[in-house]
């Protein structure tokens, strides 16, 4: 596993971050050690650990996965556990960014997503308690990483870490992240952090939220929406939250490519629901091997290149 990339590391432990189940105890061993799926197995093992990691976690929602590689201290933010990825969980995890509003904070800048604050909070002494044990003079390369909502969850951590306790990220590399905060946040982020990336992926609506007013427009015609989502999504069209960091995207045919416009994208994902392809909408979000790592589930294959997955 040696030949991988840091991308593909970092994907990996963002995936094995989701091997911290609801009921997970915090402590230092192998999460996904009791699976019996040989490619969880093997994305855990693609990381490099060179010893258990930390696992953090607050309750049964956040969780984090803290450990040292041989090419520094990894921390993975596990993204939400729905009961499934598919249309009606998305869209229930879409509602759940429309309620929490954007809010400042004494140690960061502009103003950034409540929810995504709340969840590192949860978690930060557990995890720079865990850093502080795997590296106690703090000489070692940081990497902070995450999918979906724990990719939210980067950049308002790292620079969160930065200013309150004088640690600093060396590369902070998401996937499926969506929006943080506003542009104040984003402009003193890339300000400070500038080698950020994002995946994203051909379909995946994720990294587009929280949505822009003309993206808002088009969320409104999808049939089903509760009222209570619609009324949330009217309430958002003023939080003025943008990207940051660079945009990596996997194209269609699972190869990294220059991102299309963000209205080429919103149209692409916008056809699927109005053909009832909710699946595929569903599918862009996985960063599993799943079971056609090839096919929809192109994260793996965009980032890793075909190697891990064994089908």
């Amino acid at each position: 596993m040696s030949t991988l990339d840091l991308n593909c590391k970092l994907l990996c432990a963002s995936e094995a971050a989701y091997c911290i189940l609801p009921k997970s105890k915090p402590g230092k061993y192998n999460p996904c050690d009791s699976h019996t799926s040989e490619n969880i197995k093997n994305q855990y093992n693609a990381v490099g650990f060179t010893e258990d990691p930390y696992v953090c976690v607050n309750g049964e929602i956040e969780a984090a996965l803290v450990g040292k590689t041989d090419y520094g201290i990894v921390v993975a933010f596990r993204g939400t556990l729905p009961p499934a990825w598919n249309v009606p969980a998305i869209l229930d995890w879409i509602e759940n960014i429309f309620l929490a509003t954007p809010t400042g904070n004494i140690y960061l800048p502009g103003k950034v997503h409540s929810g995504f604050l709340l969840a590192v909070q949860l978690l930060e002494h557990q995890v720079i308690n865990a850093i502080h044990c795997l590296d106690p003079y703090h000489k070692l390369p940081l990497y902070l990483t995450g999918h979906s909502k724990g990719g939210g969850m980067v950049p308002i951590a790292a620079h969160y870490f930065e200013n309150k306790y004088n640690i600093h990220a060396t590369r902070t590399i998401r996937f499926a992240g969506p929006k943080p905060g506003n542009q104040d946040f984003a402009d003193a982020f890339e300000a400070k952090f500038r080698y950020d990336v994002n995946f994203q992926n051909y379909l995946d609506i994720v990294p587009l939220l929280a949505p822009s007013d003309d993206f808002i427009k088009l969320l409104l015609l999808i049939p089903g929406l509760s009222n209570r989502l619609r009324e949330l999504l009217i309430a958002a069209s003023h939080w003025d939250y943008v990207n940051v960091g660079a945009d990596a995207y996997i194209n269609s045919d699972g190869h990294l490519a220059a991102p299309p416009s963000i209205e080429d994208r919103i149209g692409e994902i916008f056809l699927k629901l109005m053909e009832l392809d909710g699946a595929a909408i569903a599918d862009a979000h996985h960063i599993s091997c799943g079971p056609n790592a090839t096919g929809r589930y192109r994260y793996m294959q965009g980032v890793c290149q075909g190697h891990v997955c064994k089908f």
